[in-house]
């Protein structure tokens, strides 16, 4: 059997889940989100390859997407070969860290997937294209008592000199995965969508707000019920 030869990656694509690449044949993930409770010993995530060429996975924890730093977990294995039309289990453990008790902590799980080739290569075949996975990583401390699926509705929308404010009142990351205003809705890929635990965002627009409705995106990645709130306030003495 040939050797296979693993690539420098020139290009990576980032995204938190591609779930066309299981009917085209790739790689994809069995889930787009990690909840680690306090409780739990450990975590999984199930990787599979539905086509027939190989890949070599480097599984991360990191801080934040694009940065160096680690979090507090390790991945095992951090890296490994993945046959065509073959799955591997990763398993999730805690490192001994101290994290807020009171709100969730975030972090995220990347995934780099670089392809085999077999030699020999010609010249114009030696660009290797590889992607990467980004999904988000949840701590979630034993402490918080409300489940997590009662708080979609808490959040709180007002107007401000800035724009509309999103407030989060709950210890839970919410991420709006649906928002309308006034029956129209906004397009979330160009607006920041996640409000941190005990914490706001501003999205940059000043609607004349007669109703708002939305959804947020629940812990199996799927849409909460749809929550309602009407005609949001100007704060005042916003500056």
């Amino acid at each position: 059997m040939a050797k296979h030869v693993y690539h420098k990656v020139l290009l990576l694509v980032l995204t938190t889940s591609l779930p066309s690449h299981a009917a085209e044949g790739g790689i994809y993930l069995g889930q787009t989100r990690v909840i680690f409770s306090a409780t739990d010993k450990a975590q999984t995530l199930t990787v599979a390859n539905s086509g027939e060429r190989n890949y070599l996975i480097q599984a991360l924890t990191l801080e934040t997407p694009d940065s160096t730093a680690a979090a507090p977990f390790i991945i095992t294995p951090p890296l490994f070969t993945l046959q065509g039309n073959q799955r591997q289990l990763l398993r999730i453990l805690p490192l001994n860290a101290a994290l807020p008790a009171d709100r969730e902590s975030l972090f995220y799980l990347s995934l780099s997937a670089i392809p085999a080739q077999r030699e020999p290569v010609s010249a114009q075949d030696r660009l290797s294209i590889g992607l990467r996975f980004v999904v988000k990583l949840f701590y979630r401390p034993a402490t918080l008592l409300t489940p997590a699926s009662t708080t979609p509705c808490q959040l709180v929308f007002r107007t401000t000199a800035q724009g509309l404010q999103i407030s989060n009142p709950t210890a839970y990351f919410q991420t709006l995965g649906k928002l309308t205003i006034n029956g129209q809705p906004v397009a979330l890929e160009q607006q920041p969508a996640m409000v941190p635990p005990l914490d706001s965002i501003t999205l940059a627009m000043h609607p004349s707000i007669k109703k708002i409705t939305w959804r947020v995106i629940t812990d199996y990645g799927g849409l909460s019920h749809t929550c309602q709130q009407d005609g949001p306030r100007i704060m005042e003495n916003a500056s």
